[in-house]
């Protein structure tokens, strides 16, 4: 062989190896730990702003806790959904 064809051949394997020890090298799904499970609690809020899930209990989170369930009733007060209206059968003949 000459030395053109095996400089080529080397080029071509050496790229090989590394398109596979790229894939091999990749991190895994199940390397990662499962996420934590915060369960809901009443009058509790969960924050995720810092990037993880805290429980706050405190009172400036309960009054506006508070605030939003009171707008939510207010809403749900002034919301009417009409159904469709009943059909009124033919008369048959």
């Amino acid at each position: 062989m000459d030395s053109r064809r095996l400089t080529n051949l080397a080029i071509a394997a050496l790229v090989s190896l590394e398109a596979l020890w790229a894939y091999l090298a990749q991190p895994r799904a199940g390397a990662r730990p499962p996420p934590k499970v915060v369960p809901i609690q009443d009058g509790k809020s969960i924050d995720f702003s810092e990037g993880r899930p805290v429980v706050r209990d405190d009172p400036a989170s309960k009054a506006r806790m508070d605030q939003a369930l009171k707008q939510i009733d207010e809403v749900n007060a002034t919301v009417v959904f009409h159904g469709d209206p009943t059909p009124t059968p033919t008369p048959s003949k």
